[in-house]
């Protein structure tokens, strides 16, 4: 082409304009083809990948709520059959049946299930004899017993196994409950009964709770929790978007279509359809072992499009503004040759040259641009969706510095749930990536997690106070140094603005057991969050750095070793002091074991 430039200047022919108006629109015409195909296919690798990202985080939720789910049940199982077999247990209610009158039986009996309500959190607990009379109640004095249950009662007296008892109505306040049934045999080895034990559980409490919960924010995301009914597939739970569904909405299993339905056949994995409220979808199915449920975690699809459709946005606009610009640059080298070739035809020579170098620079400014967007296609974990509203006003008003700070916003929330999904996946780790354990004193961890966290305790002007702990440990060194680099880190954080911050680490015993702890005295804890600030996801202070998953990952290495972690602070703003156990490890390397 250049060769064909330069014989136009050399020939001086009038039409030689045209031959050279003729190049430009075919350079101008490549280029627009290499834009939008290189535009399009970067839409559709973003669209791709973004589509089984939210897929893989959408199936990662159904998981962890199904885990949860499944612990739930068996931990209900595992509360009767603690009584199912017990001698004394038996015992004292066969002294009860036989005199009720008697103090110290009912006395000792009703504390065990008082006890036994408090501790697992069941809204009552019924105590019926062998003819399926109500002897005992838990509050006192209750009288109302579903039919529900009362129709089990006979084969619950029959059986030698703890019964579960699904989701049903309870005529007498229309409330939905579960039960957990327990026959009380005579003794072991025995198959005659004495009577049976109703534990029942209102979901309000945890289960319907834990069901909304959604760990990320969304305007749309729901959990539906269904089972089968004949041809029919029924909710179990309240809906999001509708009321008084849990055992009254009802949907047949032949509409396809519909996640919930699909689910009570059994179906598992991640499909596209309508939910209950004749709107698209995207659903993630899931069954929960040893029960007639199934889970449906689903978000519409208008939500999860909408990262794309913005996506699609700012790919038309940077098309847009790389067609002007190979617009501009080719109208301005016709411009320029035009005018030069009537004036000057040496100058136009000159100017022809420079002009396919401007262009030739163009072109490699352009394919670096390409290059780069086509290696910065990591889509985001999640799309922050709270800030696309404001991006849209802001770019409609040409607001730069609220652009800007948009943009900031999201991109920082991104790399969060990156974080986030990382320290997650580093969770589900623990205990599953074998690394050869090795003998490691105490002292050694603590100097490597101090190591790690010095940047912190400096810039705090943490005072550290450190005794000399002679326990040595054998197990994952990485792992143990991540308890107390995680516990100081978090005691860092959370100084708030005491004047003297102070960090005490040491190890005490306690009878036959060895306890670490890691104390401060920055801002406390709260009693009542004591147990909370374990959990996955769980942050006190939203304002605080980090993703709420340390004292989570902490608490899986702890149990691990077979420990215990737990908190000690009087309230907020005096300090906290959390303790934790390592048995198996200590007792491995007292014993030398090199497991």
């Amino acid at each position: 082409m250049s060769e064909l430039l330069h014989g136009e200047v050399r020939d001086g022919r009038p039409g030689d304009v045209h031959v050279t108006s003729y190049a430009l629109l075919l350079i101008f015409g490549l280029l627009a083809a290499g834009i939008i195909t290189l535009g399009y296919l970067y839409y559709q690798h973003f669209k791709t990948n973004y589509r089984k990202e939210y897929e893989k985080q959408l199936s990662a939720i159904a998981k962890l709520k199904v885990g949860e789910l499944t612990q739930w049940r068996t931990e209900r199982w595992g509360d009767a059959a603690v009584l199912l077999n017990n001698a004394a247990f038996s015992a004292l209610v066969q002294r009860f049946f036989e005199n009720p009158e008697a103090p110290e039986a009912a006395g000792l009996l009703r504390e065990w299930l008082e006890k036994y309500q408090t501790i697992f959190q069941y809204d009552q607990i019924f105590l019926l004899d062998a003819r399926g009379t109500m002897r005992m109640t838990m509050p006192a004095n209750l009288t109302n017993l579903a039919s529900a249950i009362s129709q089990r009662i006979p084969e619950v007296l029959q059986a030698d196994h703890v019964t579960f008892l699904d989701f049903y109505r309870d005529e007498a306040d229309h409330g939905v409950y579960l039960a957990i049934l327990m026959p009380i045999l005579q003794g072991p080895g025995s198959s005659r009964p004495l009577g049976a034990l109703v534990f029942r559980i209102n979901p309000e409490s945890y289960l319907y709770p834990f069901i909304k919960r959604w760990p990320t924010y969304s305007k749309t995301a729901e959990t539906l929790l269904v089972r089968r009914d004949g041809n029919e597939a029924v909710f179990l739970n309240e809906l999001r978007f509708a009321t008084n569904t849990a055992l009254n909405l009802r949907i047949p299993l032949d509409r396809i279509t519909l996640p919930g339905a699909q689910a009570a056949l059994g179906r598992e994995g991640i499909m596209e359809g309508l939910d209950y409220r004749g709107l698209s979808v995207v659903a993630a199915l899931r069954s929960i072992p040893d029960s007639p449920w199934s889970l449906v975690a689903r978000v519409d699809t208008a939500e999860v499009y909408a990262a794309i459709r913005e996506r699609l946005w700012i790919v038309i606009g940077m098309m847009a503004i790389l067609l002007f610009s190979a617009g501009a640059c080719v109208g301005l080298v016709w411009r320029q040759q035009r005018v030069r070739f009537y004036r000057d035809q040496a100058k136009l020579s000159a100017a022809l040259a420079q002009s396919a170098e401007e262009l030739q620079d163009k072109n490699a400014e352009l394919e670096r641009f390409l290059y780069a967007a086509s290696h910065d296609l990591k889509s985001p974990v999640v799309t922050i969706r709270t800030f696309l509203g404001y991006l849209e006003k802001d770019i409609a008003a040409g607001d730069a510095g609220r652009i800007e700070k948009d943009m900031k916003f999201m991109r920082s929330a991104t790399d969060k749930m990156a974080q986030l999904l990382d320290e997650l996946l580093d969770i589900s780790r623990v205990g599953r990536v074998i690394i050869p354990p090795v003998r490691v004193t105490v002292q050694g961890l603590v100097d490597e997690a101090l190591i790690a966290v010095a940047g912190g305790i400096a810039a705090h002007g943490v005072t550290l106070t450190v005794s000399d702990p002679d326990v040595t440990v054998f197990g994952d060194r990485i792992r143990l140094a991540e308890i107390w680099q995680n516990l100081i880190d978090n005691a860092v954080k959370f100084m708030g603005s005491q004047k003297e911050p102070r960090i005490e680490i040491g190890v005490e015993t306690r009878g036959a057991e060895t306890v670490f702890f890691v104390r401060d005295n920055g801002v406390g804890i709260d009693p009542r969050y004591h147990e909370k600030v374990f959990g996955l996801f769980e942050k006190l202070d939203p304002r605080a750095e980090g993703s709420g998953m340390g004292l989570a990952l902490v608490k899986r290495i702890v149990e691990l070793y077979k420990g215990r972690i737990w908190v000690e602070s009087p309230g907020t703003g005096q300090g906290a002091c959390f303790f934790f156990t390592l048995p198996e490890a200590v007792e491995s390397a007292k014993q030398g074991v090199r497991t």
